[in-house]
């Protein structure tokens, strides 16, 4: 049976396109933060649910909420961090329901 690098690294190749400026012979050194965020602003709903198989459904959302924390510099796209921000809450088995979160980084608020 395959370990989870070994599954992540191929799971990466197959979805190198979405990964676009990044070194493609690279991508298995790629951090979590990364991964995450690429997958959950530019993925399908397949490769959300593979992610979420490879990582798991709460390590996935302590990645989003680390990188989604007030006061730091946030990637994700204002619609992507509204919906996963009450994604997490509801379906994850941690309780991740009095998480903080930012705003995008490029200054477009969540009630806008």
């Amino acid at each position: 049976m395959e370990n989870r690098d070994e599954k992540l690294k191929a799971f990466l190749e197959e979805n190198k396109d979405l990964f676009w400026h990044f070194d493609k012979t690279k991508l298995h050194l790629l951090s979590d933060d990364i991964i995450v965020e690429y997958l959950l602003n530019y993925g399908n709903e397949k490769n959300i649910k593979q992610l979420f198989e490879l990582m798991g459904i709460d390590h996935v959302g302590e990645v989003f909420y680390r990188n989604a924390a007030p006061g730091r510099r946030i990637n994700y796209f204002p619609a992507t961090l509204n919906f996963f921000n009450l994604y997490f809450q509801k379906h994850a088995s941690r309780n991740f329901k009095q998480r903080p979160i930012g705003t995008a980084s490029f200054g477009q608020s969540l009630q806008s």
